[in-house]
């Protein structure tokens, strides 16, 4: 299972203000600094909770995450950045496409994130 599989539903989930056609699309380097931190840690919890689930080692090493709250996050902040950009759907599942090959690339990130990570979600009362 590949995670755009897992969180596609879930970004769908969040409205969009602006209609499609109007969308524009950004990279990770113009978000801001609040936005690219909250996107990455969306992805790392979502990442997390999918090996949590399947029982994948990599997984064992962080807290359990609950589900819920992972997924929750995860919507909050593909919301807000659809609303605070101006992006539709296809935009914030480019962004979250983008975050994950970097994850991908030095998979170490998500272990060094996720204390800031989990500090942010319990910040966001989840």
């Amino acid at each position: 299972m590949t995670l755009l599989s897992l969180i596609a539903p879930l970004a769908l989930a969040a409205q969009s203000a602006a209609p499609a056609e109007e969308a524009a699309s950004v990279t990770l380097e113009a978000l801001e600094l609040e936005q690219a931190a909250a996107l990455r840690c969306a992805v790392a919890f979502a990442l997390v909770s999918a090996w949590q689930q399947d029982g994948d080692e990599r997984g064992a090493a962080f807290p359990a995450l609950e589900e819920a709250e992972a997924r929750e996050f995860f919507v909050r902040t593909m919301a807000r950045l659809m609303d605070e950009r101006a992006l539709d759907r296809a935009g914030v599942l480019d962004l979250v496409a983008l975050q994950n090959g970097r994850f991908e690339l030095r998979p170490e990130t998500v272990g060094e994130i996720m204390p800031a990570c989990l500090l942010m979600k319990r910040s966001a009362g989840l």
